[in-house]
């Protein structure tokens, strides 16, 4: 997996990470992957596109709540799906967490590393991260305190 995007249902690009496979404005990408959904949906009564492939990459979109979580990978990538969906489900069991690009950084590590870490490991770095999360919210408050 070369990247994470993730793009809210205005077509904002939220975050991203290992976009620099493509050239051109990521922002302006959240935009059309938000519009193309839409135009998807409508015209096909509900149902939305979730890969689209050109030359030798392959993008594969999935859902969480009010974002569209788009994971970049090589085309012959045979564990792409697998790895589009390890993203969605982590995205999803910190969905009251802030995301920005160190969270997808963290997420990316987890799933390219998944099928190497033993379930001790994932668990550990999982912790890991949640703690980390924690710590910067509550340096983000305190100085948000002493700011205001």
């Amino acid at each position: 997996m070369y990247g994470i995007m993730l793009v809210n249902h205005a077509g904002e690009t939220v975050a991203s990470v290992g976009w620099n496979h493509l050239e051109g404005d990521v922002s302006l990408f959240g935009g059309f992957v938000s519009a193309i959904q839409m135009f998807i949906k409508r015209a096909s009564g509900g149902t939305e596109m979730n890969e689209m492939v050109f030359g030798n990459l392959k993008l594969l979109i999935g859902n969480s709540n009010g974002y569209h979580i788009v994971t970049l990978h090589d085309a012959e990538d045979t564990s792409a799906i697998d790895s589009n969906r390890q993203v969605v489900e982590l995205i999803k069991d910190n969905e009251s967490e802030p995301m920005n690009e160190g969270v997808l950084g963290l997420i990316q590590e987890m799933v390219t590393l998944k099928g190497e870490l033993s379930k001790e490991a994932e668990q550990s770095m999982k912790n890991w991260t949640q703690s980390q999360l924690g710590k910067a919210k509550k340096s983000a408050s305190d100085w948000g305190k002493s700011v205001f």
